[in-house]
């Protein structure tokens, strides 16, 4: 396996995502999410510079210095059980250890039991500082209106 930075296609994204039952999407939005990543690695089967098919990927949105969202990990069914989610995660770590700056935030939101893989990495679990619960947009409720003078 080979790790590259260079972006999957928007048909290899499409195809990792059904393979993890994550939901279909169309081609642009496939390719306007990963081209608006801060940071994008890949886990391919093959030699170096040589493609080969792809076996996983990380992603990280965010501005690239002080806010961070580890969006993406997915190693493929069929690659899993050879550390391929650890060396995913030692280049996302890299990345941040290399582009954010102190007092960075810097956050993911965990498949449920997976919280473990993460504090490996020197994730925690909030609350524990200064974040509070995690929380998600809904979209159900209506917004209080805005009071403009």
């Amino acid at each position: 396996m080979v790790l590259s930075e260079a972006l999957p296609t928007a048909q290899e994204y499409i195809a990792l995502r059904d393979a993890m039952g994550w939901g279909r999407l169309d081609e642009a939005t496939a390719r306007r999410t990963l081209d608006a990543a801060a940071y994008t690695v890949c886990l391919r089967d093959g030699e170096a510079g040589g493609g080969g098919r792809l076996a996983g990927l990380a992603r990280v949105m965010g501005d690239g210095t002080l806010y961070f969202f580890l969006a993406d990990l997915i190693v493929a069914p069929e690659a899993r059980g050879g550390g391929h989610g650890e060396t995913l995660m030692r280049a996302v770590v890299d990345y941040f250890d290399r582009a954010a700056q102190p007092n960075a935030t810097i956050t993911l939101v965990a498949m449920p039991g997976r919280e473990a893989f993460y504090e490996r990495f020197g994730f925690r679990r909030t609350p524990d500082g200064p974040f509070g619960h995690g929380m998600r947009y809904a979209g159900d409720a209506k917004a209080p209106p805005l009071n403009r003078p």
